[in-house]
């Protein structure tokens, strides 16, 4: 699974640096103020210098170094539930599992958003409730697994 999670990590970090790559093609036929923020209608609310399409990168790199954060902390903590080496193993897994999920939708949102302003195109709902859905229920599952983890792999 180590090799897994680095593909995951190879993979959301790739996404990123590819879009940043693609944006510094287009850099100099970008206007110099463009549209980049988005209201509940997914259409343009603020505009600004185009440097403010930095902005889903930079969200992108922390919110990865936070979630790597995260994995470290699934493989080293203590989770506190009450379960044998093997149940706490695959809990971790899962665990990893659903933290590797939000690393690959952060990279994609961050790309998406900004591809929507270097083309200057609304935002469409659909991409990103389909992600957070996916994360929900990943997140459920996880959630509703401990009990039978508990219970196949009693302490």
């Amino acid at each position: 699974m180590k090799k897994f999670h680095l593909l995951i990590n190879i993979i959301a970090w790739g996404i990123l640096a590819a879009a940043f790559i693609h944006l510094c093609f287009k850099w100099n036929n970008m206007p110099e103020i463009t549209g980049v923020h988005f209201d509940s209608d997914g259409e343009f609310d603020v505009y600004a210098s185009k440097k403010y399409v930095a902005y889903p990168y930079i969200v992108g790199i922390v919110f990865l170094l936070l979630l790597q954060l995260g994995d470290i902390a699934a493989r080293k903590v203590k989770l506190g539930v009450k379960t044998n080496a093997k149940g706490e193993s695959i809990l971790r897994e899962e665990i990893r599992g659903l933290l590797d999920l939000n690393k690959l939708f952060v990279s994609g949102l961050a790309v998406y958003w900004s591809e929507l302003v270097i083309y200057q195109h609304n935002m469409e709902e659909r991409p990103v409730s389909f992600g957070m859905t996916l994360l929900f229920v990943a997140f459920l599952t996880v959630c509703t697994s401990i009990p039978v983890i508990k219970r196949i792999y009693p302490l």
